[in-house]
């Protein structure tokens, strides 16, 4: 594909998402910035539906993420969750939802749309729409999506404000100690893999 626009803006939409987004912004040279992973935002879109289903409030009135790899580790920032930018626990009694049960049906929902459907075209293409219109439009929307983290040595999923550059801001989360010890196993196994996917 060199050589690239200095404007270009990669986007990613295959699996292992992050060690291909990775990869990619490794190879073509391109400010990490532009090279960007669909990442945990469908698996973001489909637990604001679980929760929704759950609390009977609309999923649009719910921000909440499914970070780090997207994969086994992911994990849900239930501290970070909110309605209405009111925390998740101070809305609904405590036990109204089953967060781990949540939590999984997230993670093992692909699987079992596969098992059944044989695949997962819509919502993948519903989420790369998404993404593309934030850049070509610079809409400025708060996305979860797989990219470069220096500190993590790795691309990974953490929320970043989306627009015409490709990543215009990271949105910094005050995750609570067992989340960010997610993180950073997350982190982990996924350089693992990049080190596998090097010596390939």
């Amino acid at each position: 594909m060199k050589p690239f626009k200095e404007n270009t803006i990669l986007l990613l939409v295959a699996n292992p998402v992050d060690v291909l987004t990775y990869l990619a912004q490794q190879i073509s040279g391109l400010p990490p910035t532009q090279v960007i992973g669909s990442g945990t935002f469908l698996d973001s879109a489909r637990l604001r539906g679980y929760i929704a289903e759950g609390v009977g409030i609309a999923s649009s009135s719910i921000d909440a993420f499914v970070l780090g790899e997207h994969g086994e580790s992911q994990f849900v920032a239930w501290s970070r969750a909110t309605i209405a930018g009111v925390p998740l626990s101070k809305v609904i009694p405590e036990g109204q939802i089953d967060r781990v049960k949540i939590a999984q049906d997230t993670k093992d929902k692909a699987a079992h749309i596969i098992e059944v459907k044989g695949a997962t075209n819509y919502g993948i293409g519903a989420v790369t729409a998404s993404i593309c219109k934030s850049i070509l439009f610079n809409h400025r929307n708060v996305r979860p999506v797989s990219h470069y983290i220096d500190e993590l040595k790795c691309c990974i999923s953490l929320p970043v404000v989306l627009g015409r550059e490709g990543i215009v801001q990271n949105i910094p989360l005050t995750l609570d100690e067992e989340e960010q010890k997610a993180l950073q196993k997350s982190a982990e196994i996924i350089r693992g893999f990049i080190v596998d996917a090097e010596k390939a």
